[in-house]
């Protein structure tokens, strides 16, 4: 059972960077410049959650499902993104990174690509995993 898990983790860790690559060849300039309150609000939301150990993994969730619905597309998330890297998880993440990192989001908590994120995201071909 042990290498099992450790075999998922391994193909999942290798998904991410295929998927990351991918996403780099197809990376879009930013194009918004503002980022809306409410989009900021839910990633600063989504940044004190992560950024808690003691927080528990069924509110980081819905911390990421409301940034996915808060901000208005791909860029303005990735924007606000980069500006609070903790809301994923690291110190640092330039908005091409943070980008990049919008499949794992879409992927654990928007499947049905239904938030404007992820269905921005799909369009754009940052969901594909070729």
């Amino acid at each position: 059972m042990n290498t099992m898990r450790k075999v998922h983790s391994l193909a999942a860790v290798l998904a991410a960077i295929t998927i990351s690559i991918s996403g780099c060849a197809n990376f879009d300039a930013v194009r918004t410049s503002n980022i809306s309150e409410e989009c900021q609000s839910a990633i600063q939301k989504q940044n004190e959650a992560w950024s808690d150990p003691e927080t528990p993994e069924k509110q980081i969730k819905e911390a990421e499902q409301a940034s996915l619905g808060a901000c208005k597309n791909l860029d303005e998330w990735s924007s606000a993104v980069s500006s609070n890297p903790g809301s994923m998880g690291y110190q640092e993440l330039d908005t091409e990174a943070a980008a990049n990192t919008v499949y794992l989001s879409c992927a654990s908590n928007d499947p049905e690509r239904q938030t404007p994120v992820c269905a921005d995201a799909a369009q754009r071909g940052y969901l594909d995993a070729s």
